[in-house]
């Protein structure tokens, strides 16, 4: 009898930690769709009723998890100091690889974290009063490149290289073909290294090839113009997922955005992953413009430097980007989106990229990735940090790329 009754305290305090596990494997594998009462308490084994005597309510829960993921981030990232500390290398030569292996490493052996991560992300998005949390991870960011970039005799580049980081673990967690992924990882975090030496990224021929593949992928999947209506309910998937998320994706919620009926949009998108697929599509042409639509509208390098005091996405844009991020990360039907995120990424940054460091200096394909990935990292710092961007936050950076003329100050 003694025995069952220290089983049943046992489970009792075993069962709010079973309750945060369900939350973070909810997030990973389901997203917001799993991370409901009925679904967490199935997870854990155990009655609905236990949220509520446990956590109140599903809220409470819910940042219960955040926080476990966070201090389980912390832990990692001292376990990365730690690692590195002593070692002998110095300067930019050292952080690319390294770069690439600390990426590599969050987003294949800590996936479950990097995806509370980017949950974080949406949650503030979608409610200002989740962003205390989200800014918690991007301190995490900084502290961890903070000591990283000091130990290399970096420290002028430490916020630059932690608003990188960020970007590309956003990137990373897509996955499209394992080895050329990694391989190109290695490209574009020695790419940044280069910067910091003061040269723009050497060669990248396995990002080069992914960006081909991307781009034809991308063309296969492009609407072709007579197809007015499909693009027309395509913009309102889009819209319905901003707005209430891939949980919200219905035909019937479609059909009553896009002012149609049920059926038009059932004929043309018969499936939830064929209307889910033009959602994404519709979201993405729209954040990065084809090569056909967009037209380069070159500036004067200080006009495209005095741009960088608002260069971040709206909120709502942000949101639709990261909800066609998170579920292509999640999902391996997206494997072709992924692709495109990966490496179509810079297309409309790069000339903006091109204006600042002149005419003398031709960026490359990687090197506006490098710079959307940065933009990336500073814009959530912007978004969810009230951060007071300004062109002197990329001095430190370009004062190495561009070591030979004045630089923004």
């Amino acid at each position: 009898m003694l025995g069952e009754f220290s089983n049943a305290l046992d489970n009792a305090e075993k069962t709010p930690q079973r309750l945060v596990s369900a939350v973070l494997s909810a997030w990973e594998t389901q997203g917001t769709t799993g991370a409901t009462a009925r679904n967490l308490a199935a997870l854990a084994h155990i009655p609905v009723s236990s949220i509520y005597h446990h956590f109140g309510d599903m809220e409470h829960l819910l940042q219960a998890a955040q926080d476990d993921a966070l201090q389980a981030a912390n832990r990692w990232c001292y376990r990365q100091v730690e690692l590195v500390h002593g070692a002998r290398a110095k300067g930019p030569a050292a952080l690319g690889s390294l770069l690439a292996a600390i990426i590599d490493d969050w987003c294949e052996t800590q996936r479950t974290l990097a995806f509370a991560f980017r949950q974080s992300q949406l949650m503030a998005l979608r409610d200002l009063q989740h962003r205390p949390t989200r800014a918690h991870w991007s301190a995490a960011w900084r502290s961890l490149w903070q000591r990283i970039c000091g130990h290399l005799d970096l420290a002028d580049v430490a916020l630059a290289t932690a608003w990188f980081f960020e970007g590309a673990i956003a990137l990373h967690l897509l996955r499209w073909r394992r080895p050329v992924d990694r391989a190109a990882l290695e490209e574009l975090c020695h790419g940044w290294a280069d910067w910091l030496d003061g040269h723009l990224a050497g060669p990248s021929p396995w990002f080069d090839g992914a960006r081909d593949a991307a781009a034809a992928l991308a063309a296969a999947q492009r609407l072709a113009p007579a197809e007015t209506n499909a693009a027309s309910i395509a913009a309102a998937a889009a819209r319905t997922i901003e707005r209430h998320g891939i949980v919200g994706l219905t035909h019937r919620a479609v059909a009553a955005e896009a002012g149609v009926t049920l059926g038009v949009v059932s004929h043309r998108y018969r499936t939830s992953a064929d209307l889910l697929n033009a959602a994404f599509e519709a979201i993405y042409c729209r954040m990065v413009p084809t090569e056909e639509t967009r037209e380069p509208k070159p500036m004067p390098r200080q006009e495209a430097t005095d741009l960088l005091q608002n260069a971040y996405a709206r909120r709502e844009n942000a949101l639709g980007l990261e909800e066609l991020s998170v579920a292509t990360a999640r999902d391996p039907a997206f494997a072709g989106f992924a692709a495109q995120l990966r490496y179509l990424r810079g297309r409309s940054s790069g000339p903006y990229f091109q204006a600042i460091l002149g005419e003398e200096r031709s960026i490359s394909a990687i090197d506006a990735a490098i710079f959307s990935a940065f933009l990336s990292g500073r814009g959530n710092a912007c978004l969810h940090e009230d951060w007071p961007a300004t062109a002197a936050d990329v001095s430190p950076l370009l004062a190495r790329l561009n070591r030979t003329r004045a630089v923004v100050g």
